[in-house]
C-alpha cells in the first residue's frame, strides 16, 4: 500500500443497480431472485448461494461462457411486491420474515431470509422491503417427525438440507414448534452438528413439546463454537421423555441467526 501523496478524486458508486457477471450456460429470467456462487457468476438463486437482488431485465448466457455476459439487479433496499402463499394482514403489522427458496418462490417459513413484509396487498401477495446486505442472515427450514433418524435410545436428529457457510459466526437459533412433539412425556431441542450436536445450544433443554417459540443464543464465540472454519450441516436434536421412538407426532419451523459470511 502506498500513502496519498497529493489529492486523488474520489470515485463514488451510486445508482440503485450493480451488474454481476453470468455463470456459463445460465438463463436468468427478469424477475427472477440472483444468486453468487462460490465463484463470483450470477445464477437464478439457489439455496446456499448468496442472495445479491432481483433483476429488473434478465440475461440469457445459455451459449456463452462464464462472464461473457452480466445481469443487472436491484441492490441495497427496495420494496417488491412478491407471491406469498398464505400471508396475512397480521404479517404486514408484525413485519413477517420472507424467505427465499430459489428464483421465484418465496416463503414466510422456510429458506434464506432476504426482507420482511410491510405491506398486505391481497390473499397470496405482499409488499416486501427486499435487503441485500442485512446485518444478518437467516436460514429456516421445517422438520417434521417424518425427518428424523430414531438413534434407538431416547434421542432422535434431522439435519438441514442446506449448509451454513465457511466463516460465519452463528449467534444463535428459534425454533417455532407448529405442532408439539408429543407421544413421551416430554421433548426438547438443540441444534448443532453432527459431531456436536449442542454447537449452537446454549440452551439445551428448549421445550418442543407443545406448541410454541423458543430459543437460544449460540455458545460463547470466545470458545469456539460459533465461528465456523467450514461449512457445516446444521443437525435438529430432539430429545424425547425415555425412547424417541415413543414420539408420535411433531413439526416445526428453525430458524438459523448467522452473521454475514467472512471470507479470508
Amino acid at each position: 500500500m502506498t500513502a496519498l501523496s497529493k489529492d486523488t478524486p474520489i470515485i463514488k458508486s451510486v445508482g440503485e443497480k450493480v451488474a454481476y457477471p453470468v455463470l456459463a450456460a445460465t438463463r436468468i429470467y427478469q424477475g427472477s431472485a440472483v444468486g453468487l456462487t462460490a465463484a463470483g457468476y450470477a445464477r437464478p438463486y439457489q439455496l446456499g448461494d448468496r442472495f445479491i437482488g432481483h433483476t429488473p431485465e434478465g440475461m440469457n448466457n445459455s451459449n456463452g461462457a462464464s462472464g461473457d455476459v452480466s445481469v443487472t439487479v436491484f441492490r441495497g433496499q427496495y420494496y417488491m411486491l412478491l407471491n406469498l402463499s398464505g400471508v396475512a394482514i397480521t404479517d404486514a403489522a408484525i413485519r413477517a420474515s420472507v424467505y427465499v427458496q430459489d428464483s421465484g418462490t418465496y416463503s414466510l417459513r422456510v429458506g434464506f431470509k432476504i426482507g420482511e413484509v410491510v405491506h398486505y396487498r391481497e390473499s397470496g401477495k405482499a409488499i416486501v422491503l427486499v435487503d441485500t446486505d442485512p446485518q444478518f442472515n437467516v436460514l429456516a427450514e421445517t422438520v417434521v417427525l417424518a425427518d428424523f433418524t430414531d438413534n434407538a435410545d431416547a434421542t432422535g436428529y434431522a439435519d438441514l438440507s442446506t449448509q451454513l457457510p465457511e466463516g460465519s459466526i452463528v449467534l444463535g437459533w428459534q425454533a417455532d414448534v407448529k405442532s408439539g412433539f408429543t407421544g413421551d412425556s416430554s421433548a426438547t431441542v438443540q441444534v448443532g452438528e453432527a459431531a456436536n450436536v449442542d454447537r449452537f445450544s446454549a440452551k439445551t433443554d428448549n421445550s418442543c413439546f407443545t406448541a410454541d417459540v423458543v430459543g437460544t443464543a449460540a455458545p460463547a464465540v470466545a470458545a469456539n463454537q460459533g465461528y465456523l472454519a467450514g461449512a457445516v450441516t446444521p443437525r435438529v436434536t430432539v430429545t424425547g421423555g425415555s425412547d424417541f421412538g415413543g414420539v408420535s407426532a411433531g413439526e416445526m419451523d428453525i430458524k438459523i441467526i448467522f452473521a454475514p459470511t467472512l471470507r479470508v
